[in-house]
């Protein structure tokens, strides 16, 4: 008979893979609970009927709108993963057929947001920086409360039409550049940081509201607005609307961001980083004048024949420019494209089209105007300032672009006839000043180690309300003079 000691011996191995598997399952558990919660709730969702109103196509896609929600919010799940599993979704719950799903997965919008992040990768590629921060103190440097300021709106304009990813992989190295040398142990210096890392986030932020090209958002909400209610909106239109927003809260930022990070400034020493960049070789020069020519030459056929080639064909054709002069290797722009994020916006304009297919949206529509109705004066104003500041909120915990791409449908259908609406929505999904996570610009500032999710959001609260407000008086004043 064997022994105590010796059945130990027997199993001792046994045990030891036992407790390794078990361990691994509970970390992988750990690690996909949201995942694995997504899952559950869809699959309860499924057991119930169909609400009433409702197709059964339509009440699926609802049901995976849910489950990209939790899962873009809370990444347990690579993002490639989560656009893939968005298409799979589609067909396997019966939403649309894969011919379908395939047609509206690619569009000039997805070939904008691909070609945007090729054609930004190029630019950074030449250190436009550089020769930035030399302008930028040639007309602002005269001061340094001026010279923050022109950081901010030149941010802003650059971002408008280069978006922001662009424009904040440019202008953050002239940030960092300027406070590298700041004592943060005190206050005053702390906050002569603070004031200028926000002052080049909230300059790109706020730029990306102002054209078509400032944000994939934006030519979403075109696409949709052609699609779904026949309205055209071109470059300049767009600008007209947007363009007074962005200087309104260029403003309103400056005097938030004096009043939240007062300071003396005295430890930001322009003259001498003036010095250290003075100095340019002729390639420099040469390189840097040809690549400006090529973004005049982009921005210009944005205006002229977005209608004709596209803004996704546009910006290609820039992208394709700097590769076949080139002046950057099809190594370097796919080394640092993020595929991953062109993948999801794909996905998750599909999803939309399908949600507005299906007549999800319309059903969304309906119960929001049943719900408006429940208060005490069902009205535009109630209906314009639910949906704006829903579209806002959501940005900030999603992204903007997918957001765009999942209620942009929700809003054209509330006022069909009335741009208001939509142009509303797209615009408030731009002020992403209440998380870290709200989109590129956001993300990078605080990967610096310099801001807090918690004062990034005490200064976005003023910001965001502020930019609401503007967006209110715009859109009921000065939008019906248009």
């Amino acid at each position: 008979m064997l022994s105590f000691l010796d059945l130990l011996n027997k199993f001792g191995p046994m045990n030891e893979s036992y407790k390794i598997i078990s361990s691994s399952m509970l970390y992988w558990f750990s690690q996909k609970k949201w995942f694995i919660f997504s899952v559950l709730l869809a699959v309860f969702l499924l057991s119930l009927s169909t609400p009433v109103g409702l197709t059964l196509a339509g009440y699926h896609s609802l049901i995976i709108l849910l489950m990209v929600f939790t899962l873009v919010t809370f990444e347990p799940i690579p993002f490639p993963a989560i656009a893939l599993l968005t298409l799979v979704l589609q067909v396997l719950l019966g939403v649309a057929p894969p011919d379908v799903v395939a047609e509206s997965f690619m569009n000039d919008a997805v070939l904008f947001v691909m070609g945007s992040l090729m054609f930004a990768i190029a630019i950074v590629h030449q250190g436009l920086d550089i020769r930035l921060a030399k302008i930028i103190i040639k007309i602002f440097g005269r001061s340094k409360r001026l010279f923050l300021a022109g950081l901010m709106t030149i941010s802003a304009i650059l971002s408008s039409f280069l978006g922001e990813h662009t424009i904040i992989a440019i202008m953050l190295p002239i940030g960092l550049s300027v406070i590298k040398n700041i004592d943060t142990k005190q206050t005053d210096g702390r906050n002569a940081v603070l004031l200028t890392l926000f002052s080049v986030a909230y300059g790109t932020i706020i730029g990306s509201i102002g054209t078509p090209s400032g944000g994939a958002r934006n030519v979403i909400m075109i696409n949709y607005l052609q699609e779904f209610s026949n309205i055209n909106i071109d470059y300049w239109e767009w600008m007209k609307h947007a363009y007074p927003i962005l200087i309104m809260q260029l403003i309103v930022a400056y005097f938030v961001l004096q009043f939240a990070f007062p300071t003396t400034l005295k430890n930001i020493q322009i003259k001498g980083y003036k010095k250290k960049i003075s100095k340019s070789t002729t390639k420099d020069n040469i390189n840097h004048l040809f690549s400006s020519i090529i973004i005049l030459l982009i921005v210009i056929s944005w205006f002229l024949f977005n209608e004709e080639l596209g803004l996704g064909i546009i910006a290609l054709c820039g992208a394709l420019i700097f590769m076949i002069c080139g002046m950057v290797s099809w190594e370097v722009i796919n080394k640092n494209t993020n595929w991953g994020v062109i993948l999801l916006f794909a996905a998750t304009i599909s999803l939309g089209f399908q949600i507005n297919e299906t007549g999800a949206s319309s059903w969304l529509v309906i119960k929001f105007n049943a719900l408006l109705a429940l208060m005490p004066e069902s009205s535009f104003n109630i209906s314009w300032s639910f949906m704006a500041i829903l579209t806002g909120l959501t940005a900030n915990f999603f992204t903007s672009s997918a957001t765009i791409s999942l209620l942009g449908p929700m809003a054209i259908e509330l006022q069909p006839s009335d741009v208001s609406f939509a142009l509303s929505a797209a615009i408030a999904s731009g002020f992403s000043f209440l998380t870290v996570i709200s989109s590129p610009t956001a993300m990078i500032i605080y990967s610096t180690g310099l801001v807090s999710t918690k004062t990034f959001f005490k200064v976005g609260v003023l910001m965001f309300t502020s930019s609401i407000v503007i967006l209110y008086l715009m859109s009921k004043f000065y939008w019906v003079t248009l």
